[in-house]
C-alpha cells in the first residue's frame, strides 16, 4: 500500500512540474500583430463591417500571436487566423489607447507587409496608424492598383456607372443615388466614442442599449461597437415598415436595412423589406443611463 502511494505521489508530482511550463504560457497575455497588404481577391469579408473587401483593396490583419516559453518555442502551436478589416475600418476596429499599447512603435517598424505596398501607398498607410493611435484624422483610402491601370477601352466600373447614369437621365429617369459610408469626421467620433466606453462592463453596455430601444444580445466587443457607433452619429430610427425594430446601418454603404423580428404570436421569426427610398430616416439622440 505504501509503495502504491508512493507511486501515485510521484505521478502527481512529475505532472504538476510537466505541466508548469504550459500553464505560464497560456497565462502570458497574447501580443498582436499588424499587417497590410493588397486583397488578393473579394472573398475575405471585413471582420468590421462584414462587407466583403474588394479585390486589390488595401486592406489590414490583425493577428494574435501565441506565447513563447523560455526555449524560444511556441507552447501551443496555435495563431489566431489573420482578421481583415476595411481601410476606414480598421479605426473602429479597436480603441485608441488600444492601438498604443499593442503598437507603441512607428509604422515601419509596426506594420508587417509596408514596404511590399506601392510608393504612394505607404503615407496613407502611415497616417491611417498614426489615426488608430488617436493621433490625427482618419485618410481617405488609397485607390487599388488595378483601377489605376485599367484603360485601352476596357469597361472599368466607372465607366459602366457613368453609362448607366447617363442613359437614365436620357429616359427622364433620375440617377441612382450613391450610397456614402462614414465621413472620416463621423469615424473619429465614433472611435472616441468607443474609447470612452471601452472600460465600462458589458452590463453597464447593456444597459445603456436597454435605454435606447437597441439590442442587448452580443459579446462585448459587439455590445461596444453598437453603443460607439449610436453616441457618436445618434440611435438609428425604428423601421418605418414593420414598426418593430431599430433599423440596421452600414457603415461601408451609409444605408439602413431592417434585421428583422421574433413574433411572440405566431411564434415565428418573420423577416421585413426594410425602408424605401422615399422614407425619411432621422437618428434621435443618444440617451446616458440615468
Amino acid at each position: 500500500t505504501t509503495c502504491s502511494q508512493l507511486s501515485v505521489f510521484s505521478f502527481f508530482v512529475d505532472h504538476r512540474l510537466r505541466s508548469r511550463p504550459l500553464l505560464a504560457s497560456l497565462a502570458m497575455p497574447p501580443s498582436f500583430a499588424l499587417e497590410v497588404a493588397y486583397s488578393k481577391s473579394a472573398r475575405a469579408a471585413c471582420k468590421q463591417c462584414k462587407a466583403k473587401i474588394e479585390k486589390d483593396e488595401v486592406r489590414f490583419g490583425l493577428k494574435a500571436k501565441a506565447p513563447e516559453g523560455d526555449d524560444g518555442a511556441e507552447k501551443n502551436h496555435i495563431l489566431e487566423a489573420v482578421k481583415w478589416h476595411h481601410f476606414s475600418c480598421l479605426p473602429r476596429a479597436r480603441g485608441a489607447a488600444w492601438f498604443k499599447k499593442h503598437f507603441p512603435a512607428s509604422p515601419a517598424e509596426a506594420v508587417q507587409g509596408l514596404d511590399a505596398l506601392r510608393e504612394e501607398h505607404r503615407p496613407a498607410v502611415e497616417s491611417l496608424f498614426q489615426a488608430c493611435r488617436g493621433e490625427g484624422p482618419v485618410p481617405p483610402a488609397p485607390a487599388a492598383p488595378g483601377a489605376a491601370s485599367a484603360g485601352d477601352g476596357a469597361e472599368t466600373p466607372a465607366k459602366t456607372a457613368g453609362k448607366r447614369k447617363a442613359k437614365a437621365e436620357a429616359e427622364g429617369a433620375p440617377p441612382a443615388k450613391k450610397a456614402l459610408g462614414l465621413t472620416p469626421a463621423q469615424q473619429a467620433a465614433i472611435a472616441l466614442a468607443k474609447e470612452q466606453l471601452s472600460c465600462k462592463a458589458a452590463g453597464i453596455l447593456q444597459e445603456l442599449c436597454k435605454v435606447n430601444g437597441l439590442p442587448k444580445s452580443g459579446r462585448k466587443d459587439e455590445l461596444l461597437e453598437r453603443c460607439a457607433e449610436c453616441k457618436a452619429l445618434g440611435v438609428p430610427p425604428t423601421c418605418p415598415r414593420c414598426e418593430k425594430v431599430k433599423l440596421k446601418f452600414s457603415a461601408s454603404t451609409g444605408t439602413y436595412s431592417c434585421p428583422g423580428h421574433f413574433d411572440a404570436d405566431d411564434k415565428v421569426f418573420k423577416r421585413c423589406k426594410g425602408p424605401d427610398a422615399a422614407d425619411e430616416l432621422k437618428r434621435t439622440p443618444w440617451q446616458e443611463l440615468k
